[in-house]
C-alpha cells in the first residue's frame, strides 16, 4: 500500500514526537478519529512491506521505532495523490501549461484511472465555477479556464493557500515545475527586499504564500487583454510594488490586494474580523442587487476582491493615508450612475467599520463592481492582427488600445507599443493604428492607419468606415447615433433643453419606432413610467394580486411575456420578500431572461396596504422589467434619489391623481 498526504503527516508527528495518543494526533491534526485509525493502518501495512519495524501501539499509546532507514524510507516513497492533491495538480497544471491538454495529459501527471481522472476534472470545473471560471474543454484549445484575469489569478493565490497547508505541497510543485527551489529562494528574496524598502514585515507564512504565487504567477499562460477597469485598476496600485515586481504586471492588481491586505509582524487580523468582513461584503452585494434590480451571477469571486479591497480601504482609513485620486475623472464620466447605486450599497460595510467610507474609496467599489459586471470572455479565432502605437503614456494608450478593440472585434490586437518599438513589431501585424506620423519605411511592411489620441464616438465611426472600405471593401452601415448628432450641435449652437432636443431627434432618426434609446443609453425616470404605466388603486385582494395589477401595464404593452409576472411570485415564494425596499414600498423584479422583451417600469399605488410574508406592508410597487445589467441603471437611480427623500415619497404616497404622482417623478428625470 502506498503513503498519501495524510499519512504522511502522521508520519511527521510520530518522528517528531516520541510517544503520542489517538487523542493527541486528532487535536494536532485536522482529521477526525476514524479517519487517523485508518491511516494508522496504511502506515503499518507500508512498514511492514517495505521490512520496517511496526509502530508499537499498546493501549492509548502510538510509538515510532528509532530506525534511520524509516526516515530515508519515507524521503523516498511514492505517495498516492488524494483527491484535493488531484484537483490542485490539475490547477497548477492547466494554468501554466501552453500545451493542447486532454483527458491522457492529467492521467499520466496524476498517474490513476481515467475515471478517477474525470472524477477530478468535473471537481475543479466545480470549484472554479463557484469561484466564477470557466473550466472547459474544446477541440481546439483542449481544457483551459475562462474567465477574468484578476480572478483568475486570486483563484490561483487560493489555490496557492490550499497547497500550503499540505505536507506534500514540494512534490506537488515538482510535478509542474521543474527545478524550481532556487527560483522560489530569490523570489523570497525580491519580497523582502520589498519588505525592508516598505518598512514592515510579513509574517513568515503569508511571505511563503507569496513566494509560491509569484513562482507560479508568472508562468500563467491564458491572461487575456485587459478591459479600461482593469487598466485604471493596475495603474493605480502602489507604484514602489510595479516598480519592484515589474516582472510579473498582469498580476499587480491582486498582488497590491494581498501585500496591502496580508498579514504582518504585530498586525495580523483576526480571523474574527476576517469573517466579519466577508459578511459585511456579501450584505453590501446583496444590497446593491436589490438597489438596482440586478443578480450578481459569482457572488463569491467578487466578495474575495471587495474583502480583499476593503482592508486596504480600513488601513488607509485608520492611519490617515488617501487612495490616489487618478480614476476620479474617469469614474464620475463613465460610471456615476453605479457610482451612486455602490455609494448606497456599502451602508453594511460602514455600520460594521465605524467609519464613513471616503469618496474615492467608493469609487474604487465602484471600479470593481463595474470590471465584474462588464467582463468579457472571448476567444478569437485566426483573424488580422493590429497594434497600437501611441506615445502619450502608458494610460491613454491602453484605452486607445481599448477603443480600437470594440470598434474592431475582427481583428487581434497586440499590446500597445511605442514609437521606437515600431520595427520590430510591424513585420507580426497587418494594420499599425498610430497617434503619430510614421516613416515611410514602416508603411511599407504595413497598412498604416492614423487615428486621433482618443476619438470621439463620431471619430470612432468615421475611422470604422474608413478602415471597412480600405481593407474589407465594405461600406460601415454603422447608424447614426444621438450621441454623435448632438456632439456636433453643441460645437455650434448653446442647447438649452438637451433632454427635449434628444428627443426630437430620436423621432427624425428613427420615425417608425418608439423613443427607444439606443444600445448602451440609459433613459431617464419618466421616459420610462408615463401616464399609462401608473394606477391608483383603492385596494386588492393580496400581495401576489397586487404585482399581477403592477404589471398589467407591461404585459398589455408586450414589454413583458405573462411568465414574467409568475416568475416575479415565485421569487417572492422561494427567497423571501427580497423586493420590498422599504417599509411601504416594493420593486417587483426578475431576470431578463424570464420574459423580458423591452425595458419598462409601471407603478401601482394601493390605498389599503398588502401584507407580504414577514409581515412587511406594501402601498407603493415599482415593477421593473430590465433587458441587461446596466440599462435601467439611471432611472433606478433616479427612483432611488426619489424614495430616499420622505417630502416628496409623501407626496407620492398620497397622490390623487396620476398627474400629481408623475410631477413629482418628473423631478428626479433629469439629465446629468
Amino acid at each position: 500500500m502506498l503513503l498519501n498526504e495524510k499519512s504522511k503527516r502522521i508520519f511527521q508527528v510520530l518522528m517528531h514526537e516520541n510517544n503520542v495518543t489517538l487523542q493527541l494526533l486528532t487535536v494536532m491534526l485536522p482529521y477526525s478519529k476514524r479517519t487517523i485509525e485508518y491511516e494508522l493502518e496504511r502506515i503499518q501495512e507500508w512498514l511492514r512491506g517495505n521490512d520496517l519495524p511496526p509502530l508499537v501501539i499498546e493501549k492509548t499509546s502510538i510509538q515510532l521505532r528509532d530506525d534511520p532507514r524509516i526516515v530515508e524510507q519515507i524521503e523516498r516513497a511514492d505517495l498516492v495523490f488524494s483527491e484535493e492533491e488531484r484537483e490542485l495538480l490539475i490547477v497548477f497544471y492547466t494554468l501554466t501549461s501552453r500545451d493542447f491538454l486532454s483527458a491522457v495529459h492529467y492521467q499520466q501527471l496524476l498517474d490513476v484511472s481515467k475515471f478517477t481522472v474525470q472524477e477530478s476534472l468535473n471537481a475543479v470545473k466545480k470549484s472554479a465555477a463557484h469561484f466564477g471560471l470557466d473550466f472547459a474543454y474544446t477541440r481546439r484549445l483542449g481544457y483551459h479556464f475562462n474567465g477574468h484575469p484578476q480572478t483568475l489569478a486570486l483563484y490561483m493565490y487560493r489555490a496557492v493557500e490550499r497547497m500550503m497547508e499540505l505536507s506534500t505541497k514540494e512534490r506537488l510543485v515538482s510535478a509542474v515545475i521543474a527545478e524550481w527551489r532556487d527560483e522560489l529562494g530569490r523570489l523570497q528574496e525580491q519580497i523582502e527586499s520589498y519588505e525592508q524598502m516598505r518598512q514592515f514585515q510579513f509574517v513568515e507564512s503569508h511571505r511563503e504564500k507569496l513566494a509560491y504565487f509569484l513562482l507560479i504567477g508568472q508562468r500563467l499562460s491564458s491572461i487575456e487583454p485587459l478591459d479600461e477597469e482593469d487598466v485604471i485598476l493596475a495603474e493605480n496600485t502602489d507604484e514602489s510594488l510595479r516598480q519592484h515586481f515589474n516582472q510579473v504586471p498582469h498580476l499587480w492588481v491582486t498582488l497590491d490586494m494581498l501585500v496591502k491586505s496580508g498579514p504582518k509582524v504585530e498586525e495580523e487580523m483576526e480571523a474574527e474580523v476576517q469573517q466579519n468582513l466577508a459578511a459585511a461584503m456579501m450584505e453590501v452585494i446583496e444590497r446593491f442587487e436589490t438597489l438596482s434590480c440586478t443578480f450578481i451571477i459569482e457572488r463569491e469571486a467578487l466578495c474575495e476582491k471587495l474583502v480583499l479591497h476593503s482592508k486596504a480601504t480600513m488601513q488607509r482609513v485608520y492611519t490617515g493615508l488617501e487612495a490616489p485620486r487618478e480614476l476620479e475623472r474617469y469614474v464620475m464620466k463613465e460610471h456615476q450612475v453605479l457610482n451612486v447605486l455602490v455609494e448606497r450599497s456599502l451602508d453594511p460595510f460602514r455600520q460594521r467599520f465605524g467609519k464613513d467610507v471616503p469618496k474615492i474609496e467608493v469609487m474604487y467599489y465602484t471600479l470593481h463592481f463595474a470590471a465584474h459586471l462588464h467582463r468579457q470572455g472571448q476567444h478569437l479565432d485566426e483573424k488580422m492582427k493590429a497594434v497600437v502605437v501611441c506615445p502619450s503614456g502608458v494610460s491613454v494608450s491602453h484605452m486607445l488600445d481599448h477603443i480600437l478593440k470594440n470598434q474592431f472585434p475582427e481583428f487581434i490586437f497586440l499590446p500597445p507599443i511605442s514609437q521606437r518599438d515600431v520595427e520590430r513589431f510591424v513585420p507580426l501585424v497587418d494594420i499599425v493604428f498610430t497617434t503619430v506620423p510614421l516613416p515611410r519605411e514602416i508603411q511599407r511592411l504595413a497598412h498604416v492607419m492614423l487615428v486621433p489620441t482618443l476619438p470621439t464616438r463620431i471619430e470612432q465611426v468615421a475611422l470604422k468606415q474608413e478602415v471597412g472600405q480600405r481593407f474589407f471593401n465594405r461600406i460601415s452601415d454603422e447608424p447614426i447615433q444621438v450621441e454623435d448628432v448632438m456632439d456636433i450641435v453643441k460645437k455650434y449652437a448653446n442647447v438649452t433643453n438637451e433632454r427635449q432636443l434628444k428627443q426630437a431627434l430620436r423621432m427624425l432618426l428613427n420615425p417608425n419606432k418608439h423613443l427607444m434609446r439606443s444600445e448602451g443609453e440609459q433613459p431617464v425616470l419618466n421616459e420610462l413610467i408615463t401616464h399609462d404605466q401608473v394606477q391608483l388603486l383603492e385596494r386588492v385582494d393580496d400581495w401576489k394580486q397586487a404585482i399581477r395589477v403592477a404589471a398589467q401595464p407591461l404585459e398589455t404593452n408586450g414589454s413583458i411575456e405573462a411568465r414574467y409576472v409568475e416568475t416575479m411570485i415565485e421569487n417572492v415564494e422561494q427567497h423571501g420578500p427580497y423586493v420590498v425596499l422599504m417599509p411601504d414600498v416594493a420593486i417587483p423584479h426578475a431576470r431578463p431572461e424570464d420574459g423580458v422583451r423591452q425595458l419598462g417600469m409601471s407603478v401601482l399605488k394601493l390605498e389599503e396596504p398588502v401584507v407580504f410574508p414577514s409581515d412587511k406592508s406594501v402601498r407603493l410597487f415599482f415593477v421593473l422589467a430590465a433587458i441587461d445589467q446596466t440599462t435601467h441603471l439611471k432611472a433606478l437611480a433616479q427612483l432611488t434619489e426619489l424614495l430616499s427623500n420622505g417630502p416628496d415619497l409623501t407626496e407620492v404616497m398620497h397622490a390623487e391623481s396620476i398627474e400629481q404622482m408623475l410631477q413629482v417623478i418628473t423631478k428626479y428625470s433629469e439629465e446629468e
